[in-house]
């Protein structure tokens, strides 16, 4: 039996997917992102789904920017990946890539420190552009971290708690303690300091960031030295 012929349009197609299985690959094995100190994991397989099956001509271009922008964005180009994002918002509003536009210029943003216009965009991605419980439960941090920087420490703790209590299974959720125990001890609020502690310091993979925070918490005076060695 013959082989089947590929039209050209089949060909282009493969040689596409195939670069963009390998820009995955990259992605998994090699970038992590820590911003503000909580792991954003780039979600490429879903820029992937997005590029690839897309099939509307007027989407078209707002999935080539998306993948301009998410190279820039890998190389750390964050201030050219924006302008990528942005033009997205701005042209393609409309559409499914705008989703995760919106989601990548509050990084990008963050990742320049400019943490207002990066909280901006993540309330953005979080009011309308929703697009999985892994994005969201990010964004909801990243609002956190962004309100954190700016030393708003009341409504960044409670920006943690809210993230954690809502996506307590996520990869996230440890770092959501961990940050949270610090913001509401920076706001004085030793109630809600010793809440998410109390949890943090039982979850034994996070057993050296529980010994940081009890040292912190002693220097801030929400735990006393001289309790018990246990708490």
């Amino acid at each position: 039996m013959a082989a089947k012929r590929l039209t050209k349009g089949q060909i282009k197609q493969d040689k596409f997917v195939t670069t963009l299985f390998k820009a995955q690959e990259y992605f998994t094995e090699n970038l992590v992102k820590f911003i503000g100190g909580v792991a954003i994991v780039v979600a490429v397989a879903a820029i992937a789904f997005f590029l690839v099956s897309s099939s509307k001509s007027s989407e078209q271009e707002a999935d080539d920017l998306l993948g301009e922008a998410s190279v820039e964005f890998r190389n750390g180009n964050f201030q050219l990946a924006a302008v990528d994002y942005q033009k997205i918002l701005d042209e393609h509003g409309g559409s499914d890539a705008a989703r995760l536009a919106s989601f990548f210029l509050a990084n990008a943003y963050f990742a320049l420190n400019n943490y207002d216009q990066a909280e901006q965009y993540f309330n953005l991605y979080l009011d309308k552009y929703r697009y999985d419980d892994l994005l969201t439960a990010n964004a909801m941090a990243g609002r956190a971290q962004c309100l954190r920087a700016k030393g708003k420490m009341e409504e960044a703790a409670e920006a943690f708690r809210e993230t954690y209590e809502k996506y307590p299974d996520s990869y996230i959720a440890t770092d959501c303690l961990y940050f949270g125990t610090k913001s509401f001890a920076l706001a004085g609020d030793t109630t809600g300091a010793l809440a998410l502690y109390d949890k943090i310091k039982n979850i034994p993979e996070e057993s050296m960031r529980s010994m940081e925070l009890k040292q912190f918490l002693f220097e801030k005076g929400i735990l006393d030295p001289t309790a018990s060695p246990y708490n």
